[in-house]
Parts: structure tokens; C-alpha cells; sequence
């Protein structure tokens, strides 16, 4: 390093390079060798010292600063390994007046350790962001097993009751009249003791999706327990409405297969009850829709019949 009336900068923590308006170096603090390697470049030209200057944009920047006081920055995030291949440095180019002379002045500002933070926490934020979203697919799983059952996909009971309830409500406030169809599948203990409890969960899935099929967008279907299900019909214009929805089940294709070699027929017994005629509760409702499908299974079953 050369000049005296510039030692004092040998006191910061910044690198410093001094050139005057021909772009020569004057000046070097210490602490820029300590970042580069460099031994003499008194009154070479500071692009020649740092040859990744030597372009036309970062020349013409420098020369903006002597000629027209401009001021730039260029961040090492952007511009790496302009002067160190083994520090992030920001680099300040700014001009000064000494006796009358202009000076380019170059801080070179370390921000190494900075960088090594600030991508820790990226990869913090990035391990957070994966462990919230596993926290939600772990919340959704939970709710998926409290309110919907394992085998079939369909609401269970306790989704069921809670959402009749709400059903139920509204139809009371404002006066309109809601179904409940109580289902069973005929002769499901023979199903299971001859073609094996395998068989049986399909013929469940498979029952699962024909009354799914069936139903409107704004009724509810769930698996009581067992072979039993239960559809929640919302706002019936008509005591018959429910006939519509029995028709649909009655139509679709109960023929499952169950391996290459077997396909069987499955039959459904079908008890309706409503509000307001039938009751003023869910128990009282579900409990009158049962009876009526006892009735249908008492009389041969495959049938539909309300309360």
C-alpha cells in the first residue's frame, strides 16, 4: 500500500482501494489484503488490478462516479465473486475531493458471514414451511378418521348427526321439511359367511358408491355402522321427493364382482322418515326411517318405504 495521507483507512474493518481520475490506484488498506491477493499495484489502472472490472458497464459506472458524482452499489448476491472467490462482498463506489484532486473511492464491505445466516435461515424457513405442511396433512388425517369412515370415504356417524343437526335447525327456522333414508343391505351376513369378510368390505365400497351416485349435491350420505347406511335429504319440496333418490338406487347397477369368477347381486331395504311429520329430533327421525326399513325387510326386502 502507498500514499500516507491515506493511512488512517488502514484503521476500518472495510477494504479500501483509492484510484484517481485516470482510474489508477493511489491507495490500499490493509484489510483489502487480507481479502485479495495482492502485492503491487501502485498507479495501475484498479480494472487491470481486479480484471473483473474490466468491463465496459463497470468502467463506465466508475467514471460516472468521478465525472458525475454518482454513487453505486453492487451486491454480492448479484455480482459474486467480483473481487474474492472466497468472501460475499458488497462493493460501494463513491467520489471524494482531496486538495483540490477527485478520488474513486472502493469499500469493499464483507458480508460473508451475513450470507452463511441468512441462507440458514432460508433452509429454517424452508424445514419450517415442510413441517407445517405436514402438520396440516397430519390435522386433515385426524379429521379425516373423526368424522369420515376408513373403509368406504362416506361421512361416519358422528359427521352424520353433526351436520343434521345443523339440517335441522335451519329447517325448523325457515320452515322446510327434511328426509331420512335408513339403509340396509339384504342378506350381508350370507354375503360375508360365503364369500369371506374381503368380499363383504367390497360389496360395502361398492354400496358406498351407488348411493353417492344417487343423491343430490346438497344431501348427505354416510355409513351408520355395519351394513347400514343413512341419507340426510335437504330441503324436500314434496313428502314424495325421497322417490326420486329411491328410483336412482333402484336403477343402478348392483351387480359387484367380486373376483374373475364371482359376481353377485346385491339387494337394499330402504325406510324413510321426515321432519316435520315424523318427528321433532334426529333420534326420533333415524329411529322412524329404522322401523319403516324393517318393515321393507319383514315384507322380502329390496324395497322402499316411508314411515
Amino acid at each position: 500500500m502507498t500514499n500516507s495521507k491515506f493511512n488512517m483507512l488502514n484503521y476500518i474493518n472495510e477494504g479500501i482501494i483509492i484510484a484517481n481520475k485516470d482510474l489508477e490506484v493511489v491507495f490500499w488498506n490493509a484489510k483489502i489484503e487480507e481479502m485479495i491477493d495482492i502485492e503491487d499495484i501502485f498507479n495501475k489502472k484498479i480494472y487491470e488490478v481486479l480484471p473483473k472490472l474490466n468491463k465496459e458497464f463497470f468502467i463506465d459506472s466508475m467514471k460516472g462516479v468521478l465525472e458525475r458524482d454518482f454513487k453505486y452499489f453492487f451486491s454480492s448476491a448479484m455480482h459474486k465473486n467480483l473481487i474474492s472467490e472466497e468472501a460475499d462482498l458488497n462493493i460501494k463506489l463513491s467520489r471524494f475531493e482531496h486538495k483540490g484532486q477527485e478520488y474513486l473511492i472502493m469499500e469493499c464491505i464483507d458480508v460473508t458471514s451475513q450470507n452463511i445466516r441468512i441462507n440458514q435461515l432460508k433452509g429454517y424457513n424452508k424445514d419450517l414451511q415442510a413441517l407445517n405442511k405436514k402438520l396440516r396433512e397430519q390435522e386433515q388425517e385426524i379429521t379425516r378418521l373423526a368424522y369420515y369412515d376408513n373403509l368406504t370415504g362416506l361421512a361416519n356417524r358422528t359427521f352424520f348427526y353433526h351436520m343434521a343437526e345443523k339440517f335441522l335447525y335451519d329447517a325448523k327456522r325457515n320452515n322446510k321439511r327434511i328426509g331420512f333414508m335408513f339403509i340396509d343391505i339384504d342378506a350381508f351376513k350370507e354375503i360375508n359367511d360365503s364369500y369371506g369378510h374381503l368380499a363383504g368390505d367390497k360389496v360395502l365400497i361398492e354400496v358406498s358408491k351407488i348411493l353417492k351416485d344417487s343423491i343430490r349435491l346438497s344431501d348427505l350420505v354416510a355409513r351408520h355402522g355395519g351394513d347400514e347406511f343413512l341419507i340426510l335429504l335437504s330441503d324436500c319440496k314434496n313428502y314424495k321427493d325421497y322417490n326420486i333418490i329411491a328410483n336412482r338406487i333402484a336403477e343402478s347397477n348392483k351387480f359387484i364382482k367380486i373376483d374373475e369368477d364371482t359376481t353377485i347381486e346385491v339387494a337394499l331395504s330402504i325406510g324413510v322418515s321426515f321432519y316435520p311429520k315424523d318427528g321433532e329430533n334426529i333420534d326420533q327421525l333415524i329411529s322412524k326411517a329404522d322401523k319403516a326399513m324393517y318393515k321393507v325387510k319383514r315384507s322380502g326386502g329390496n324395497q322402499c318405504a316411508s314411515y
